[in-house]
This record gives structure tokens, C-alpha cells and sequence, in this order.
């Protein structure tokens, strides 16, 4: 999947991790864990519908889907 910044329209890859339910986030080399509160500052740029429905069951409420998102395979 893939985030973007709306502070700085940064592009990020993501992943879902299932096991603990946390977001990791990669900026360059460096993932990140995005809280659950600091998603309202981050955008749904493309994900798969399983990754999707992951992030619903994850509660990332907050993840909000661009005006330009798109549905990719998985």
C-alpha cells in the first residue's frame, strides 16, 4: 500500500503488520510505526481490498483515502 503525507505530499510504502495490527511506514530505508492518532496527517494513496479490510480491523479510522486512490492487486 502506499501513504501520503498531506503536511508534505511525501509517497511512502506501508505495510500492515497482522500479527501486532501496526502500520509500518518506510521513509527511504527506515520504517516507522505510524500510530493510530497520527494517520489523520497521512492519506490511503493505493492499497489491495484485503489490505484495506486489514486496516479497518486494525482501526486506522483516522486513514483517510485520497481524492486520487486506487485499487491495486495484491
Amino acid at each position: 500500500m502506499t501513504l501520503r503525507c498531506t503536511l508534505d505530499g511525501l509517497l511512502l510504502p506501508a505495510v500492515l503488520d497482522e500479527a501486532s495490527s501496526i502500520l509500518i511506514a518506510y521513509d527511504g530505508d527506515e520504517p516507522f510505526e505510524l500510530e493510530r492518532g497520527e494517520a489523520v496527517f497521512y492519506e490511503l494513496v493505493a492499497a489491495s481490498r484485503e489490505e484495506m479490510r486489514q486496516l479497518q480491523f486494525a482501526r486506522y479510522r483516522l486513514l483517510k483515502m485520497a481524492e486520487d486512490f486506487a485499487v491495486v492487486e495484491s
